[in-house]
């Protein structure tokens, strides 16, 4: 008989659905698992503090770029190359059930026919709040060649394109830049443009070549300056068989350590370990006097945080139109409203 558990997931994306996520599919494969709100287990990640509520064996997730804190959590899984004995596991969002189908087909492009390239570089965005390096780049490599700006930012091709893949398929390069740069920080953009059998050109994790292979991308983080980037772009452009070379070479440098199926395996581990545990052997943060103290004064601030001016504003804002933002003028009124908050 399966060991029965309570589990529960707050503080997660909007479209966040708790029976369909990878978390529960894996606990669901040797427990029985059950949503509840009085778990055992609380899963948690950075769109709240309703984690503040539960006093429970609490795990933290993060695909955003901030650091966990382990003063709140008692496990965590995140971007940073962190070694803390038992308490952390290192899962970039890349890895999570809404890009597996572009990890596999990252790990199998270098085995494909390559498709009909009409276009020179793909640039799909939407968030404009991003580090001012990615348009300081788009507005110096267009000097180049034009840029085919397929999301709702820069857009130059008349409108948000149905298909990221399909779109980028179509072009040479592509835009890879993370919104910030940072050590461990690789989201899903680097697979998704090699999944779309493009170079991608890639700004944002400095680490980023443990993982991948720099003979199959570019990697704007080992050069001087953008100037050096810029001429990289156009030897690869007029190279037809150097090219060809880089979209044969795999993304991954040890797809056996670095593949999907090896990742979820010791994610699987990672999870059971804490459930195997008694309850009261399972706990790692500070709950006793300094740590309780510490614990009170991060409820205080949020607290204060949601009963002020801004607080209330960001609530309404979240509850009324955040869902909504992307139809039509919304989404310009939405990049008006960031700025103030």
């Amino acid at each position: 008989m399966k060991k029965h558990i309570r589990i529960k997931f707050v503080d997660f994306w909007d479209d966040f659905i708790p029976e369909n996520n990878l978390f529960y599919q894996i606990l669901a494969e040797r427990y029985d698992v059950e949503l509840s709100d009085e778990p055992e287990y609380l899963f948690y990640s950075v769109f709240g503090e309703e984690y503040l509520r539960y006093d429970c064996i609490k795990i933290f997730y993060t695909g955003e770029n901030q650091c966990p804190d382990f003063n709140l959590c008692d496990y965590a899984l995140g971007f940073e190359h962190l070694t803390l004995g038992d308490r952390y596991f290192r899962l970039p969002i890349c890895y999570l059930n809404r890009y597996q189908k572009d990890f596999r087909l990252m790990q199998e492009k270098h085995l494909k026919p390559i498709p009909e390239k009409t276009g020179f570089c793909s640039f799909v965005y939407s968030n404009d709040r991003a580090s001012e390096v990615r348009e300081k780049f788009f507005n110096q490599l267009s000097d180049y060649k034009t840029i085919s700006s397929g999301g709702r930012y820069k857009n130059n091709i008349g409108g948000p394109v149905a298909d990221k893949l399909i779109f980028e398929q179509g072009h040479k390069f592509s835009f890879s830049f993370e919104n910030s740069s940072y050590p461990g920080y690789c989201t899903e953009k680097l697979i998704q443009s090699f999944a779309a059998q493009t170079i991608p050109i890639y700004w944002g994790d400095p680490t980023v070549s443990e993982t991948f292979n720099e003979e199959a991308f570019i990697n704007c983080n080992k050069y001087n300056s953008w100037s050096e980037v810029v001429e990289e772009i156009k030897r690869i452009d007029n190279d037809p068989e150097r090219y060809a070379r880089m979209l044969a070479t795999p993304a991954l440098k040890e797809p056996e350590r670095d593949g999907i199926e090896a990742k979820l395996e010791h994610l699987a581990a990672f999870l059971y370990h804490i459930i195997e545990q008694p309850s009261d052997k399972a706990i790692r943060y500070n709950r006793v006097y300094w740590g309780r103290r510490y614990v009170n004064r991060v409820r205080q601030h949020a607290k204060a945080y949601r009963n002020s001016p801004r607080g209330i504003a960001e609530r309404l804002y979240m509850k009324f139109f955040w869902k909504h933002r992307r139809k039509g003028f919304l989404w310009k009124i939405d990049r008006w409203i960031k700025r103030k908050l």
